[in-house]
């Protein structure tokens, strides 16, 4: 369930296309078709604000299942498949990592790797591209480290 937030903040985010997105609803409603949650989005949602909402509310009400390492594995993985993509604008994408912090639990914001997505972009600021980069390709390998 953790892959189906991240993949749902990054739809949002226009890094990631509805049906990707909804390709994972259906592969977890294959692994497990008896789990309500899953059954009710593989079959109650047609669009993708609905499956947002109802992906938002699942995880308010279940904080206690929610696993940070899973989710920032899965959200790190994706961001770097776009990160490391062609014709990246280090602009635009540094504004969407911005946005897509924002949209994070409180709770979770102040958490490395995640706490990253805020200031990584503040070097743009007097032209330093390099630290940024560097910033962000510290933060994709976070969970490549031992231990983590």
């Amino acid at each position: 369930m953790e892959a189906l937030l991240a993949d749902v903040l990054l739809w949002r985010e226009g890094l990631m296309g509805a049906e990707e997105c909804r390709a994972e609803v259906d592969r977890l409603f294959l692994e497990d078709p008896e789990d309500e949650l899953l059954l009710e989005l593989e079959w109650g949602f047609r669009d993708m604000k609905g499956l947002a909402a109802r992906v938002w509310r699942y995880w308010g009400e279940h904080t206690g299942e929610f696993s940070a390492e899973a989710f920032g594995r899965v959200l790190m993985g994706r961001i770097r498949e776009v990160y490391y993509g062609e014709g990246l604008d280090i602009r635009a994408f540094a504004g969407r990592m911005y946005s897509l912090w924002k949209g994070l639990p409180p709770w979770l914001q102040k958490t490395e790797p995640f706490w990253t997505l805020c200031y990584a972009d503040d070097p743009l600021s007097w032209g330093d591209e390099a630290q940024t980069r560097a910033l962000y390709e510290d933060m994709l390998r976070y969970y490549d480290r031992d231990g983590v």
